[in-house]
């Protein structure tokens, strides 16, 4: 019950209103334990001779009030309490979402999407339950169990003892199965993890799946995994239903007792007829209090399953500015400087940069080329503290890039990643994703800037055109450029551009890069690339290889210097001319 702790801000929000509930609710089982001294009172009538039709009608009267009172405080305690389980669901998602976008980049490179869904959706789910539910069933069991038993010992408290006999063995029942039914409920959540994100992923990798006419296998393996969280179910249907049929036998094992007993005792006169048929009702009314437990004992297991996950996450440290002194004032300049920079993702042993010494000053055009994995992207994705370095010093603007607070100094930094992001929303959202300010104008301008304007103008409803999840109307290149138009309306000192035209041909780069030279002006700017060419512009390159920087200089001194650098260049150039020649021939033979 510890897991139940994170939710007391939310009960402590409604008191107010879970107090109408359980009172509401506390009248419910008043108005229940009535009914039956009603019917006692008609019965010792009726077998003394002494009932009347006028005395009839006024128990009959009376059980209709009992009634109506019971359903309008019913409504009364279910708006309540469910309202307020709905409350608490919406509260803790909301919750849980905001913890998450506080969580730092590499929480998300280890956490399963689809498990994440899963908290959001199915475990929530089990909270509201076990907050709704789960209260009206602990309430009902503590509540109208004990009133049922109280006037059960005021009737006869041998006839109580003789009724309470099987009890024992029901709590031995149901403190024997509580255990076993939180783990199972466990695995069923992260059976329930593993189909959605099996479904999560054949979604979203439709068109991989249809390539490789792969339809039926995936399929298969989806139809495996339900299997799977089916029998998971079940696992745990056979424990949990097991206490409804057992609460049940003992209650009807505790009838047949009261049967005779308390047959014998009406005959005795001992107990009157009334009170004999009283005590019954109670009997029966405890019923629900018994079968009360084994529900409760149900939610209160999942949710606390459910808590115990959702809590993993909430207790996850968000990313936080952890320097001693926090700068109030924000990069302005963009120059940067790392003295003996080395990096090594989480769970790694290799390092993918390493004792890397450079200098940029304020204003340059910085190209960063390498081989693949060379760590030009690590590099980038350092300087907005997407990953925080594991050694050496990183400054901007000539402090340690822990002191900028994190969201000023993101808000300095325009990044274009090479896996862009198009969210399913129009043309115009999207580029003004990180400006939502931004003008019409504005947003036109960026456009034109990445070469992208004239493709959004032939949509059919141009700029207010809506896009498919993840872009999948667009093209690849026309992704990369829009992302980049996205950038480019941030006026930020720092523009980060990684390989974000791996999706365009070299003609089309250079025509985007000749538009940017406005928007480089007065601005750092960084272009990590696979293409040489592109690198004729900047100001200095630096050439990296296996995390290490290898050699730096003007393009031209690069080709001079007959390194790395020129045989990469060399190398793109001749396969810039066999494909023109094959291209040529191609044509020639049409």
């Amino acid at each position: 019950m510890t897991h139940y702790r994170i939710l007391v801000p939310y009960f402590r929000r409604n008191l107010s209103l879970i107090a109408l509930g359980v009172g509401s609710l506390l009248l419910v089982d008043f108005l229940q334990l009535l009914i039956p001294r009603v019917i006692k009172l008609a019965v010792d009538d009726l077998t003394s001779y002494q009932a009347t039709s006028s005395k009839l009608l006024a128990y009959a009267g009376m059980v209709l009030a009992l009634a109506l009172g019971i359903v309008i405080f019913r409504f009364v305690w279910r708006r309540c309490l469910f309202g307020h389980s709905r409350q608490v669901e919406e509260a803790l998602r909301n919750r849980l979402f905001a913890h998450l976008q506080t969580l730092p980049f590499s929480y998300f490179d280890r956490a399963n999407t689809g498990d994440l869904m899963a908290h959001a959706t199915n475990d929530i789910q089990a909270v509201q339950l076990a907050t709704g539910m789960g209260l009206v069933a602990l309430t009902d069991t503590l509540v109208l169990g004990t009133a049922a038993i109280g006037f059960m010992l005021y009737i006869n408290t041998t006839l109580t003892l003789i009724a309470l006999l099987p009890m024992p063995f029901i709590a031995l029942f149901a403190r024997s199965i509580s255990k076993v039914f939180h783990e199972r409920f466990r695995e069923v959540q992260a059976s329930f993890s593993r189909l959605t994100e099996r479904a999560r992923e054949n979604l979203a990798g439709i068109r991989a799946i249809k390539a490789y006419t792969q339809e039926k296998a995936e399929v298969s393996r989806f139809d495996q995994t339900g299997r799977e969280y089916i029998a998971e179910n079940l696992g745990m249907v056979k424990i949990g239903g097991l206490f409804s049929p057992m609460s049940l036998l003992f209650t009807n094992l505790s009838m047949a007792l009261i049967l005779v007993v308390g047959g014998k005792l009406t005959i005795l006169n001992t107990i009157s007829t009334g009170d004999f048929v009283a005590f019954n009702s109670y009997l029966l009314l405890l019923t629900w209090p018994m079968m009360a437990l084994g529900w409760m004992i149900n939610l209160f297991q999942r949710g606390s399953a459910s808590l115990g996950r959702i809590k993993t996450i909430l207790t996850t440290p968000p990313e936080k500015d952890d320097s001693a002194e926090i700068i109030k004032h924000s990069l302005t300049q963009g120059a940067i400087e790392g003295l003996g920079i080395s990096f090594t993702y989480p769970g790694s042993q290799l390092p993918v940069l390493e004792d890397l010494y450079l200098e940029i000053k304020p204003g340059q055009l910085v190209g960063i080329v390498g081989r693949t994995g060379a760590g030009k992207s690590t590099l980038c994705q350092l300087l907005p503290r997407l990953y925080d370095i594991t050694a050496g010093e990183l400054f901007l603007d000539g402090e340690e890039i822990h002191r900028y607070p994190l969201e000023g100094l993101r808000r300095a930094i325009s990044m274009v990643s090479q896996d862009p992001f198009i969210f399913a929303d129009t043309v115009r959202a999207n580029i003004s994703f990180g400006n939502p300010k931004a003008s019409m104008e504005e947003i036109t301008r960026a456009a034109e800037a990445a070469h992208l304007l004239d493709e959004i103008l032939a949509l059919p409803q141009q700029f207010n055109t809506l896009l498919g999840e993840r872009g999948v109307t667009l093209s690849g290149g026309q992704k990369q450029r829009l992302t980049l138009a996205r950038a480019l309306l941030l006026p930020a000192p720092l523009l980060i551009l990684d390989d974000c035209f791996s999706s365009v041909d070299l003609e089309t780069e250079l025509a985007i890069l000749s538009n940017l030279n406005r928007y480089f002006k007065g601005r750092t700017t960084l272009i990590a690339s696979h293409r040489l060419e592109a690198m004729r512009a900047a100001d200095v390159v630096f050439v990296l290889d296996q995390g290490q920087l290898l050699e730096q200089g003007t393009h031209d001194q690069l080709l001079d210097q007959g390194g790395l650098y020129a045989s990469l260049y060399r190398r793109q150039k001749l396969e810039e001319e066999l494909y023109e020649e094959a291209t040529v021939e191609e044509a020639g033979t049409r």
